[in-house]
């Protein structure tokens, strides 16, 4: 046991000053990947209650971003919005008013342009994904990043979900990214 001990306390003092050596090498060179992890509420304007009512609700989502930084100015990543709960929807289409939605994902690839410190415009195009139906999408949004430690951020965005023939949605998140 004794020795157990000695062995970790050792490994401690002599390997953990090294790798932070190696970390303090890698952090002075500039970062280009970030992932961010959000937590969200989509709120959808074309929902629909038990009754068949048109209603507005708000969802619980979570988004998992992950972004390649080209310059201190653009951006391009994939962002993924997970909505948890299933609902149904009122549509913009001829052919089927309602759907019904079973915890859709909605990937998109999104270009972003940094335009004040730390705010960024987002433009996208992607799908949501569901078993009952897919659709296509334009996503625009506005992001803000707040660096509070070496390769991390706080983040809290804005994105609008424009389905092509199905229905809007938008969402509002915060959360954490971390470059590397």
């Amino acid at each position: 046991m004794k020795k157990t001990v000695f062995n970790f306390l050792l490994f401690v003092f002599i390997y953990i000053p090294n790798i932070s050596k190696a970390q303090e090498n890698t952090n002075s060179e500039e970062k280009h990947h970030s992932i961010q992890f959000l937590l969200a509420h989509t709120q959808i304007q074309e929902a629909l209650n038990e009754n068949g009512e048109k209603t507005w609700i708000s969802v619980p989502s979570f988004e998992l971003n992950y972004n390649y930084e080209i310059n201190d100015k653009w951006a391009i990543g994939l962002h993924t919005d997970i909505v948890i709960e299933d609902f149904t929807v009122e549509t913009f289409s001829e052919e089927n008013n309602m759907v019904e939605r079973s915890s859709p994902i909605a990937p998109a690839i999104v270009g972003s342009y940094k335009f004040c410190n730390n705010f960024s415009a987002l433009l996208g195009l992607g799908g949501e994904f569901s078993k009952e139906e897919n659709f296509a999408l334009l996503r625009l949004g506005i992001e803000y990043g707040y660096p509070f430690h070496e390769n991390w951020e706080l983040v809290s965005n804005i994105t609008n979900d424009i389905k092509f023939s199905a229905y809007n949605s938008f969402s509002l998140g915060i959360g954490v990214a971390q470059k590397f």
